[in-house]
């Protein structure tokens, strides 16, 4: 079945949410209403065309699950500006008439010199709520060091269940507060280790102190320079959180959010 069958196919109930990984950091969320939220997606080949001095390092390793275009984007989260969180050779088929577009002040100044319509652009700061429709979007700091140091985290509130997005971060947990305080029903966390992203050992111990019911693992198997085991974090998920259940997708495949 193509991706987007499946998407259409699947059956959202009240109080639930359907969650896809798009490979690498992405992420579509479908809510009970249909909307489609739509994460850090990358589905071209900007990394490797803008950065050639990395040889085969940047080489796209695993294809997108379907066409950018076909995604019916309602609202669109972009961490931060580097391609592959923010795929600047796409995101002009994923931002529809009816899209909203969420991100951090670089990204959206880029957006606007791209020419996109800034109202439909809206700027997100660590610590200030936004409620839409179905959900909120709470951003939270996270250290991605020198690399994005405007880089955000977010937790989405659904009501019924809180889902963190960590984005790239390294383990500083004094930056890290918030989401353990929160303590969010599901988190997604990379586990690539490289860059200055969480290693699966890392991402385990970080599953533990925020206290989550699932860990969601990402980042990893797209690019050769990226790195990223998923057996080191199924290692470390027994003892350093023993009560949480790691939700190991393969791209295109989809975990139930619910009470």
């Amino acid at each position: 079945m193509k991706f987007m069958d499946r998407v259409r196919g699947t059956r959202v109930e009240k109080d639930s949410a359907a969650v896809f990984w798009l490979g690498q950091a992405g992420f579509l969320i479908k809510t009970a209403e249909g909307r489609q939220i739509v994460i850090d997606p990358y589905f071209s080949d900007c990394v490797e065309r803008l950065i050639p001095e990395e040889g085969l390092g940047f080489k796209r390793l695993m294809p997108p699950p379907c066409e950018a275009g076909e995604l019916d984007t309602d609202v669109l989260i972009i961490s931060h500006e580097h391609n592959d969180h923010f795929d600047v050779d796409a995101v002009g088929d994923l931002i529809k008439a009816k899209t909203e577009v969420y991100t951090n002040c670089i990204v959206a100044k880029a957006l606007g010199e791209m020419g996109f319509d800034q109202n439909r652009i809206h700027v997100m700061k660590k610590g200030e709520k936004i409620e839409l429709s179905e959900f909120s979007i709470l951003p939270v700091d996270c250290d991605h060091g020198e690399l994005a140091p405007e880089a955000l985290g977010f937790i989405l509130d659904f009501g019924f269940s809180r889902l963190y997005y960590a984005g790239d971060t390294a383990l500083t947990l004094p930056r890290l507060q918030v989401p353990m305080e929160i303590q969010p029903e599901a988190a997604i966390l990379p586990i690539n280790g490289a860059f200055g992203n969480l290693n699966g050992k890392e991402a385990a111990k970080y599953a533990g102190l925020l206290k989550c019911k699932v860990c969601i693992p990402c980042h990893f198997w797209t690019f050769p320079l990226h790195h990223g085991d998923p057996q080191e974090i199924i290692e470390h998920m027994g003892e350093s959180a023993p009560d949480c259940r790691l939700m190991l997708l393969c791209q295109g495949e989809s975990f139930l959010l619910k009470k």
